[in-house]
C-alpha cells in the first residue's frame, strides 16, 4: 500500500507540473522582446522603441532581455512563471545562459497583479535577487498602481540596461587584462627561444669556417670545385619556393573575409534559468 501511495503521489505530481507548464505561453515565431500577449502597454511608440533599445543591447553584448505580459500566471507566482517561459522560450545563448525575463500580470478579475523576474545563470552576479525586488518595489509598482503599466516597464528597462552593459564591459576589460598579461609571459619565452637560436646558429657558423680553412689547407682544387658548383645545385631550388607561397597565402586571404562578415542574428539560444530572480505582488 505504501508503494502504492509513493505512485499515486508521484503520478499527481507530474499532473500537477504538466498542468503547469501547459500555462506558459508559446514562443511567438516573430518574437520581438518585448511581446505584450495582456495588452496592456498601450503605447506602440513605446514598445517600438523598447525593442530597440533592448535588440541593441542584446547585439552589443549579447545580454537578452525580454519583457511578457499576460493575463493569467496559471497558479504560478511571477518568479516561478518567468523561470518556466524563460526554460521553454530559451531566452539566452546556450553556452553563457544570459538571459533575463520580465513577466507583468495586470490586476483583473483572475486576482492581484504581479511582477516576475527570472535571471539567466550569467547574469545573477550582475542582477542579483535584492536589485531585482527593489526594482519592481521601487520603480514598477508605483506606476503599475496607477494604471500605468507602460511607465513601469520603460522605469526598470532603464535601470537594468546600464547595470547589464557596466557589467559586459568590466568583463571585457578583465578579459582583455588577461589576454595581455598571457602575452606578456609568451615574448619572454619567444626571445629565450630566439637567442637559444642565435646561439646555435653562431656556433654551427664557427665550426663551419674551421673546417673550410682545413679542408682548404689540404686541397684547394676540391674548394675551388665546390664552391663553383654551388650555384647551379641551388638556383632550381630557389625557383620552386615562391609558387607554393603565392598559393597558400592566397588561399588564406580568402578565407579571412567570410569569416569576419558574418551577420549577428537576434535568436533566442537555449538559455537556462535557475533560482535567481524576484516576484512583487501590487
Amino acid at each position: 500500500m505504501k508503494l502504492l501511495n509513493k505512485i499515486l503521489l508521484i503520478a499527481l505530481f507530474a499532473m500537477v507540473c504538466k498542468v503547469c507548464l501547459a500555462q506558459v505561453p508559446e514562443r511567438p515565431a516573430n518574437a520581438a522582446p518585448v511581446v505584450d500577449l495582456a495588452g496592456i502597454i498601450k503605447n506602440d511608440s513605446l514598445v517600438s522603441a523598447l525593442n530597440v533599445q533592448l535588440d541593441s543591447l542584446s547585439k552589443q553584448t549579447q545580454n537578452q532581455i525580454v519583457v511578457v505580459t499576460v493575463d493569467d500566471l496559471g497558479g504560478l507566482d511571477g518568479k516561478e512563471f518567468a523561470t518556466q517561459l524563460g526554460n521553454k522560450w530559451g531566452i539566452g545563448g546556450k553556452q553563457l545562459s544570459n538571459g533575463f525575463v520580465m513577466v507583468v500580470k495586470p490586476k483583473n478579475d483572475k486576482g492581484a497583479g504581479e511582477i516576475g523576474f527570472a535571471t539567466g545563470y550569467g547574469l545573477e552576479g550582475a542582477l542579483p535577487d535584492v536589485f531585482c525586488r527593489r526594482l519592481q518595489d521601487d520603480y514598477m509598482v508605483p506606476y503599475f498602481k496607477d494604471g500605468d503599466y507602460a511607465g513601469g516597464i520603460k522605469a526598470a528597462i532603464d535601470e537594468i540596461v546600464p547595470v547589464v552593459l557596466d557589467d559586459y564591459s568590466k568583463s571585457q576589460s578583465q578579459a582583455l587584462a588577461s589576454e595581455g598579461s598571457k602575452k606578456k609571459g609568451g615574448t619572454g619565452n619567444v626571445w629565450f627561444i630566439i637567442a637559444g637560436i642565435i646561439g646555435v646558429v653562431s656556433l654551427f657558423k664557427i665550426m663551419r669556417r674551421r673546417s673550410k680553412g682545413a679542408t682548404g689547407a689540404q686541397s684547394p682544387q676540391t674548394s675551388q670545385l665546390a664552391s663553383e658548383e654551388k650555384p647551379k645545385t641551388e638556383e632550381p631550388e630557389k625557383t620552386e619556393e615562391p609558387e607554393a607561397d603565392d598559393s597558400d597565402d592566397d588561399t588564406d586571404d580568402e578565407a579571412k573575409p567570410t569569416e569576419e562578415e558574418k551577420p549577428y542574428k537576434y535568436d533566442y539560444g537555449g538559455g537556462e534559468f535557475g533560482g535567481g530572480g524576484a516576484s512583487t505582488k501590487f
